[in-house]
């Protein structure tokens, strides 16, 4: 490809000719490409003639914003976060759109356009490109599925979804518990009331949600603490499923419960966390849409800081960003929106029961670690999405039910199935100080030192690669 087209006003966005095989790029209010922009663009489109389109990073008076890869997701709560786009004329001409669309990123997503991203400023503009406004976004989720109103966010050219109360679908909750008592446990003085179970508190905020169309399966082993059957009459529909005998296998109880369950959707929910209201259906409304196979939520420590807002991998390791922050803090870096991210943590997941048993649920390979990142690289190979959902939220005493560590034999099940899975939504010039002592530090949004002026166009595909170890896993 040889021709970019620079629009620098929308009486310049005239209909591209359908023979043209250059590309357009909306540059109104005074933006101006990069010194590597127009060559950056012309070169991805040469590589990729599959791409309908590209973006990159973006300076806004004179502060450089690093995005992610391609995420539909993402523009419905931020329809700026790709723009400006360069877009093939022949793309522009088969949607009936030109340049200067503001809805032109919603049109692609409609279209199932392949988006690729150029992780280097392409850009720099004085104030954020004009974008598509609510009216335009409500448009296109009617058009996708998802009974949802957008309305204003928490920073301008930001919107969050409400879900349509008269649309409710059946949800079958799944928990393992092994009925262990809060006790000691927990930070919040507020939080134990003497020998109260994790699970009994976990159900309690179920029930307190008022949220109908809801079954809850508690999967029972062996090592429950007391009478299970105490608990099954707490005010909502629940069903006990025992576990075979024998060693506790999540993936295994989590599959058992999937196979017991009578709903379609399905949220797999550790005992040990508290939903607050509208947490479920702000993840099952995404399932409107026919590409969503996965939904995570935003889990808070008791104190209110981030446990989990979706995770990151690097270097084959699975890492959570966030940790620790208020949820205001990482509203710079995105993490107050829905998106795309390669896996969400299987404390509370939501997916497809039919999905899950076409790719034969979570792997009994891994029993307690790796089993929902495993989950979710194959969802995402499968061809089907997986988003978080900072809207749904709920507390999580990380661990409470077990401890925390990976052992070697885990780590070796992990690298031979996946090896390294590169990231796409996250920035590959985040500092990584791959510290021994807190490789968390590698997802933290670090800015780099000596940031790249060119790299390689990206797209979303999942894909494994040879491992080449920077770090220990026995450090994580």
């Amino acid at each position: 490809m040889r021709l970019l087209h620079v629009v620098s006003s929308p009486a310049d966005g005239s209909p591209c000719d359908q023979n043209c095989q250059g590309a357009a790029i909306d540059l109104s209010n005074s933006g101006r490409l990069s010194e590597i922009g127009e060559r950056a663009i012309l070169d991805a489109l040469t590589q990729r003639r599959d791409a309908d389109a590209v973006y990159g990073d973006i300076e806004i008076s004179g502060v450089v914003e690093r995005r992610a890869a391609w995420s539909p997701t993402r523009l419905l709560a931020e329809p700026g976060a790709c723009l400006p786009l360069a877009v093939r004329c022949t793309t522009l001409a088969e949607l009936g759109c030109t340049a200067t669309d503001p809805a032109l990123v919603l049109r692609l997503v409609e279209h199932d356009s392949l988006v690729l991203h150029v992780p280097a400023v392409l850009s720099r503009h004085p104030q954020p490109p004009e974008c598509a406004d609510v009216a335009d976004i409500n448009s296109h989720l009617a058009e996708i599925g998802i009974a949802a109103t957008a309305v204003e966010g928490d920073q301008a050219g930001r919107f969050r979804l409400v879900p349509d109360p008269s649309e409710q679908p059946p949800v079958s909750i799944i928990i393992p518990t092994a009925g262990k008592s809060l006790g000691e446990a927990a930070t919040d003085p507020n939080a134990a009331r003497g020998d109260e179970l994790a699970v009994e508190r976990c159900l309690e905020r179920i029930a307190a949600t008022g949220r109908p169309n809801l079954e809850v399966i508690l999967i029972v082993g062996e090592e429950y603490q007391g009478d299970p059957e105490r608990i099954a009459s707490a005010g909502l529909p629940i069903r006990l499923e025992r576990r075979p005998p024998g060693e506790f296998n999540f993936s295994a109880a989590c599959n058992q419960g999937i196979l017991a369950a009578r709903n379609e959707l399905v949220l797999l929910l550790n005992d040990d966390t508290e939903l607050d209201p509208g947490a479920v259906d702000a993840m099952a409304v995404h399932f409107g849409d026919p590409s969503i196979g996965g939904v995570g939520a935003l889990l808070r420590y008791p104190d209110g800081t981030i446990q989990h807002a979706g995770m990151i991998m690097d270097n084959a390791h699975p890492l959570h960003p966030f940790v620790g922050w208020s949820i205001e803090d990482s509203q710079r870096y995105g993490g107050t929106v829905a998106r795309d991210v390669i896996s969400v943590t299987g404390a509370c997941f939501m997916s497809r029961r039919s999905l899950l048993l076409a790719l034969g649920a979570m792997s009994t390979h891994f029993p307690l670690s790796f089993n929902d990142v495993d989950l979710c690289l194959k969802i995402r190979r499968s061809g089907h999405r997986v988003i978080v959902e900072p809207a749904a939220t709920l507390v999580h005493r990380e661990s409470f039910s077990r401890v925390a560590e990976i052992f070697d034999w885990e780590w070796d099940r992990w690298i031979d199935r996946w090896g390294e899975v590169p990231d796409p939504w996250y920035h590959p010039d985040y500092r990584r100080p791959d510290d021994p002592e807190n490789l968390r530090l590698n997802a933290d949004h670090l800015e780099p030192t000596d940031p790249r002026d060119h790299c390689d166009p990206r797209d979303t595909t999942i894909k494994g690669h040879l491992h080449r170890p920077r770090i220990s896993h026995h450090l994580t």
